[in-house]
């Protein structure tokens, strides 16, 4: 709801600006001053100053001040405030007006419908979601593991929160689409879409396990092996002989390191 003041027909004179109990045929007459056209002519200083007239208070006509009405001083309008319900349609964006018929302001002159009301709306900006046109944008912070392998994670909708699937591997940056999960077309029955925009949420700290697996992941995936303080410092004291030791790939190692993050991966859920 709003509340608004429009101008309406003075209720104790019905609109005719004459008091109760004035003389029959009491009524308006065109000014004589301006003859009507509320506005008058002053000469000051050799310049020529139109301003509204004095006699009937730049309205153009006027009625004895014995016959005037106290509610309106004889102008037959005041303002008269009200409150507005307003029915806003789904999916309406800043800068759209709603219609609301009878409730503008009635004619100056005569007894005339009253005009229409057109609200300008403003949308106020979320906190949680962007909005472009009919779509709106989510920025998701996506766990390391889940990024890794995959998993499902809860999602805000205008509509409630939804279960989304993240398959594994996925970027930062990666954009997912939810269909039909927007804003209503205004007039329509069509929505828009929710896009999700991933960001991989990487640890800043990391405990001496956690950060063992993570080497030994690197190690796999680069091809490099993983550096081993206890072996090299083995190595530095054998040195001398000229001999080096090599790192060899255990059997089934990528499969021991996927299940140690699936591990991981329930812990930090925890």
């Amino acid at each position: 709801t709003i509340t608004i003041t429009p101008v309406v027909h003075c209720e104790p004179c019905g609109g005719q600006g004459a008091k109760k109990g004035a003389k029959k045929g009491a009524k308006r007459k065109t000014c004589r001053t301006c003859r009507g056209t509320g506005q008058a002519m002053f000469k000051m200083g050799g310049f020529h100053v139109q301003q509204p007239c004095p006699e009937c208070s730049g309205e153009g006509s006027s009625i004895s001040s014995k016959d005037k009405c106290s509610a309106c001083q004889g102008r037959g309008r005041v303002r008269e405030r009200k409150t507005v319900p307003i029915d806003i349609p789904a999916g309406c964006d800043s800068g759209m007006r709603v219609k609301i018929s009878d409730m503008g302001d009635v004619p100056a002159d005569g007894h005339g419908p009253a005009g229409d009301l057109y609200v300008k709306v403003r949308v106020l900006p979320s906190k949680t979601f962007r909005r472009k046109g009919s779509d709106i944008y989510y920025d998701l912070q996506v766990p390391l593991t889940t990024a890794i392998l995959g998993g499902t994670l809860r999602v805000p909708t205008v509509d409630g929160d939804v279960e989304v699937n993240i398959k594994p591997g996925v970027q930062p940056g990666d954009e997912l689409r939810l269909r039909t999960k927007g804003v209503r077309k205004v007039n329509s029955t069509g929505r828009g879409d929710q896009y999700l925009n991933l960001n991989v949420k990487l640890p800043t700290e990391l405990t001496s396990k956690q950060r063992e697996l993570v080497e030994q992941l690197d190690a796999e995936l680069t091809g490099k092996p993983r550096s081993d303080p206890a072996k090299e410092s083995t190595e530095s004291t054998e040195s001398t002989d000229g001999s080096e030791q090599g790192t060899k790939e255990k059997d089934g190692f990528f499969s021991r390191i996927k299940k140690d993050f699936e591990n991981f991966k329930k812990h930090d859920d925890k």
